[in-house]
């Protein structure tokens, strides 16, 4: 995972601005920063309720959307990662009943995508993507099938694959030791990836799991206190994660825990003002964490809220334009915040915002 830097400010609400609607609504949805400083959008639900292959491009300077060309198969829940080498990687996906494990890469100065071949014998989506230090990219997890079976033979899977963009080919991890879906990962200062919570084969999950790139092997790294899944996790500065909210048994939770990598250890901090899951976190510029959306107790989540990690508090910052959840948010290079589609109590959103700390 790549760390975004951006500003806000707890008492600035005026910052929020509606922007053009993307061309197509959607949720289920990736946003991607690309090295011009535009937004890369694909695939994702459709109103329809089926899974689309269309791609459009955000441009901030112009506050105006493209579109670009498609992928090669309709897909949703499915996983972007900015390669090294300024091209887009997306895996696996979902359209309905039919899973993928095919892959592609999208060149942006061609405006072109072009196969990256099949994962493995898994067709999975609800994975996690992490890009590894070595420009490598660790795929884990999900829900899914082997290719020779049907959907009514989905699983959790434990499976882990690694795509190397120098060779463009694909490898096998060693499997996870606990199957997991809609779980977190990411990158820590070391170079090892968490793994946390998510849905395992019996319902919602407290064990995590850290992936060492050195020897290829996973270890056990702790016990949350709360199962979640759908929920946030976000490194700060201090090289610790904030894992904050998701869902739990028949409700949102508002819990909140942090993971310290150098005691390989885990601790309670303060809750969220609101419990919320399918929310999204973004790391602050001052090393505070802004969480944004998501489903809550009431619906669907009016505002936002800012965790002070030196403080250990929350403050929310006010409501936002748009309710929504299933969403995308992504850092810009001016330090603002684009927020994109998702759904709210009426259906799936083509509504784009802005969080502006300038």
């Amino acid at each position: 995972m790549t760390t975004l830097w951006v500003s806000f400010s707890e008492a600035d609400a005026q910052g929020l601005t509606e922007l053009a609607p993307m061309t197509t609504a959607r949720q289920g949805h990736t946003a991607t920063l690309l090295p011009d400083g535009k937004v890369l959008v694909a695939g994702g639900i459709t109103e329809g309720g089926d899974a689309t292959a269309d791609v459009e491009i955000y441009d901030p300077k112009t506050n105006t959307w493209a579109d670009a060309e498609s992928m090669t198969v309709t897909r949703s829940h499915h996983t972007a990662t900015l390669l090294k080498n300024g091209k887009l990687l997306v895996t696996g996906g979902v359209d309905k009943t039919e899973f993928r494990n095919n892959a592609e890469v999208y060149d942006p100065a061609a405006n072109t995508w072009f196969a990256a071949g099949p994962m493995s014998e898994a067709l999975r989506a609800n994975h996690t993507a992490t890009l590894l230090r070595d420009g490598r990219v660790l795929i884990a997890g999900g829900d899914g099938y082997l290719d020779d079976q049907e959907y009514e033979d989905t699983e959790v899977l434990n499976s882990a694959v690694i795509y190397n963009p120098a060779t463009e080919s694909w490898s096998t991890a060693a499997p996870m030791q606990t199957a997991r879906q809609l779980h977190t990962a990411t990158l820590l200062n070391d170079g090892k990836v968490l793994l946390s919570a998510g849905v395992g084969e019996f319902g919602g999950l407290v064990s995590v799991e850290l992936y060492d790139p050195a020897n290829n092997r996973w270890s056990a790294s702790g016990v949350l206190k709360t199962p979640r899944w759908s929920h946030t996790a976000t490194l700060l500065p201090n090289g610790k994660v904030l894992v904050a909210g998701g869902f739990e048994a028949n409700n949102s939770t508002a819990s909140v825990e942090l993971y310290d990598s150098q005691r390989n250890t885990w601790s309670s901090v303060s809750p969220l003002l609101a419990a919320r899951h399918l929310h999204t976190a973004s790391l602050l510029q001052d090393g505070r964490v802004l969480i944004e959306g998501g489903v809550v107790k009431s619906g669907t989540a009016s505002s936002a809220e800012i965790y002070n990690p030196a403080a250990n508090t929350w403050v929310d910052t006010g409501r936002v334009l748009n309710k929504r959840y299933s969403h995308t948010i992504t850092a810009l290079p001016d330090g603002s915040l684009l927020l994109l589609g998702g759904l709210d109590a009426n259906g799936i959103l083509a509504s784009a915002e802005l969080f502006n700390p300038n």
